[in-house]
């Protein structure tokens, strides 16, 4: 390489030497690579009897003798004498204009001013010819500020690293420092650390800079790239509207011209049925004229009977089906069928399919900002823009502080599942890119995390009641528009949206008094009447639809509905059993009967429908949850009695969430269970004020939130888990 182009790479500093940090003369070489002046050298022999290089701290056995037979560094050699000649002969002015010359371009061999270099880097084909900066004063490097302060006429000998203090051989101050056994090394050692923490600091913010104007330059390049994309993907797009309008018209202008060929034929059938009804008019008239004349002339009786002979003959030719069967055949209705492909083509396809440059995935919209709960499991769906999908997602999960938690990316049929969870509280990011860290349209994700607990307490459920103000919350439903419907044994169902805010009062219409409630569709829902002691079945309007159990239920408590089987199932207290319902017409039996062996029930509260169609009854009195299958046989008790987490006591209402896992209401606390019954975690702390907690509620998949009936304190608690 040139010494011309060197000039392009290199600083002026690599031809000082880090001790005297003058420029190189006589550069000698080390083992270690490291190059200083003979002279340098020299004096680090004479003060330390031996070589110690200042950069990589290797110690040399050397005498002074040896130094000069030390390799030179020919290159630095040649580097000062090429930036000497350049110095040497710079000319007192620029070599365009009359300005001091403060720089050289190798290339073109000349000196230029600050103010005439702009514009040689103006030209793109000298903005990257090699340039020397000029320095007027590289050869007299002010000494002034290796001098001592306080003894002007000396020279810093020393440096104390733990004072941070320079010292002359006059300072006192030194003698302190070697006295309290501080770090002392030269001061032209301290000048070398620091032009080299210097030197250092400035590669790696060049390397930094660098890395940035490489970054810019790719970011300036994929914007160029992608608005010509995008330019002809809009010049596409309406050079394809316009094939598609042109065609439409085409098209029309043949159906068009067919109605007018169709209108020309049956218009001149029309013409002659006209004409010949018409003639026919004629004779008639011509015939009734001279039938008139006949009158009161006997003599015209001849002519008379010639009359009726004729008016007999049109009489049966206008009877006869020829000229009606001859109009009935050539009778054509016009009528314009559309093109139900092309409707249905248009509806599903649209005009084309539009995907973005370097992104052919995309983040499902309803995923593309979620809330979960601290610790809970979640999944971003991502499908693929294109039929051929042989990319491969990654995926980096990651908060603000820059914490990072695992992921795990699965494809199945051109759709991509990403899952993760986070266990910090907060806003979390998730990155996402394909194989060639192209473009996932939607990424970043955004991840609200919340914490889990109490999140709010619907307080004086009464006030927003007319009916039984004093009857207590007993369940609470999630509603079709996402908001909380709450019962309290009467007709007043109080709405609530999910932060507890007052939405509306319901009142139904027939005199009940609801209990517990269970929504099957279609806006219908199904409600215990602890007044008409039965099920009522209601529209999304609540009027009555039908009735399930009169006569039959005593004491009606919680509800469910199978959707597959269209069953009804009905915990009852006082029958101590569930009854089973057909959903559209009649009782079918009931499961269990009273007694405290496995099976049997004493005062069911509640009942629950599995995904596999299990029934999990709420056995309060027995003090357990107990699991049956679709014929009505026990399968197992899913938890026991007792006092400890894991445990119920007076258990009262049941749910199942997304995960198939079972929120259990005992007593004074609310847990989860998976679907074993294996115990998980209590969801309330004891403090937070359940008071009999009956009926309960999954009110959000993402956060996981539940709302339970707080029967005993008169309110609703809301709980993130």
């Amino acid at each position: 390489m040139s010494a011309k182009t060197v000039l392009k790479f290199f600083d002026k500093r690599d031809l000082e030497c880090s001790i005297c940090l003058q420029r190189f003369t006589d550069p000698k070489a080390l083992n270690c690579l490291h190059t200083y002046c003979l002279n340098c050298l020299q004096d680090l022999m004479r003060r330390h009897g031996k070589i110690r290089c200042p950069k990589c701290r290797q110690t040399y056995d050397l005498k002074d003798g040896d130094l000069k037979h030390l390799k030179c560094n020919e290159t630095i050699s040649y580097l000062v004498e090429y930036v000497e000649k350049i110095e040497y002969e710079k000319p007192e002015a620029c070599s365009r204009c009359a300005n001091q010359p403060q720089d050289y371009c190798s290339e073109c061999e000349m000196y230029m001013c600050r103010q005439c270099i702009q514009q040689h880097k103006m030209f793109p084909a000298l903005a990257n010819h090699p340039l020397y900066t000029l320095d007027t004063d590289i050869e007299e490097q002010s000494e002034d500020s290796l001098n001592c302060q306080n003894h002007p006429d000396k020279k810093l000998e020393d440096y104390c690293r733990t004072c941070k203090l320079p010292a002359c051989e006059d300072c006192k101050h030194i003698v302190r420092c070697y006295r309290n056994q501080h770090t002392v090394i030269p001061m032209l050692t301290a000048l070398n650390d620091i032009n080299l923490t210097v030197t250092e600091t400035m590669k790696t913010a060049e390397g930094i800079k660098r890395k940035l104007k490489e970054r810019l330059d790719v970011i300036t390049k994929e914007r160029s790239e992608f608005e010509s994309n995008l330019k002809l993907s809009r010049t596409a797009i309406e050079i394809h509207e316009k094939t598609i309008i042109r065609k439409v018209k085409e098209e029309t202008k043949k159906m068009m011209a067919n109605l007018t060929q169709i209108y020309k034929e049956q218009n001149k059938v029309i013409d002659n049925q006209v004409k010949s009804i018409e003639s026919k008019l004629t004779q008639v008239n011509t015939l009734m004229e001279s039938i008139k004349k006949t009158m009161n002339t006997p003599t015209e009786t001849e002519n008379l009977a010639s009359y009726q002979t004729t008016i007999t003959a049109v009489e049966n030719d206008v009877a006869a089906d020829e000229l009606d069967k001859s109009f009935a055949k050539t009778r054509i209705t016009p009528k314009f069928i559309p093109s139900p492909k092309l409707v249905e083509l248009m509806n599903h396809e649209g005009v084309g399919k539009l995907i973005t440059v370097g992104g052919v995935y995309r983040v499902n919209k309803e995923d593309e900002n979620i809330s979960v709960t601290k610790g809970q499991p979640f999944s971003v769906r991502v499908s693929s823009l294109e039929e051929s999908d042989v990319g491969k997602l990654t995926a980096t999960l990651s908060n603000s502080s820059g914490e990072k938690s695992a992921t795990k990316v699965t494809r199945r049929k051109g759709e991509y599942t990403v899952t993760g969870r986070c266990d910090l509280e907060g806003d979390w990011h998730m990155d996402i890119t394909d194989g060639d860290m192209s473009h996932v349209i939607g990424s970043p994700v955004s991840i609200k995390v919340e914490p889990v607990g109490l999140v709010h307490t619907i307080d004086k459920i009464s006030q927003y009641k007319e009916n039984n103000k004093t009857n207590k919350v007993t369940d609470v439903v999630l509603d079709t528009d996402g908001c909380m419907l709450v019962s309290s044994y009467s007709k007043d169902l109080i709405k609530f949206d999910q932060s507890g805010n007052f939405v509306s009062k319901i009142q139904i219409p027939q005199n009940v008094q609801v209990n517990r409630m269970h929504l099957i569709g279609n806006g219908h829902m199904v409600y215990s009447d602890d007044l008409g002691k039965c099920v009522v079945m209601c529209d999304n309007q609540y009027h009555e639809i039908r009735t399930f159990g009169k006569g039959v239920l005593k004491y009606p408590e919680g509800i469910t509905v199978n959707q597959k089987t269209r069953m009804l199932y009905v915990a009852d207290r006082e029958c101590h059993c569930v009854f089973k319902f057909n959903i559209d017409d009649s009782l079918l039996g009931k499961i269990g009967s009273e007694g405290s062996e496995a099976g049997q029930m004493k005062k069911p509260d509640d009942v629950a429908v599995t995904k596999d169609g299990h029934v999990i009854v709420v056995d309060f009195g027995n003090r357990r949850i107990q699991m049956f299958d679709g014929d009505d046989k026990l399968i197992n008790i899913l938890v026991g009695y007792g006092k400890e987490d894991g445990k119920v006591k007076g258990p009262c209402g049941i749910t199942m969430d997304m995960d198939g896992n079972i929120i259990v209401s005992s007593n004074h606390k609310l847990q989860l269970f998976d679907k074993n019954g294996i115990f998980i975690k209590r969801v309330d702390n004891k403090d937070d004020g359940l008071n009999t907690p009956i009926g309960i509620a999954l009110i959000s998949e993402r956060p996981r939130r539940v709302a339970v009936a707080n029967h005993g304190a008169n309110n609703v608690k809301i709980f993130n888990y």
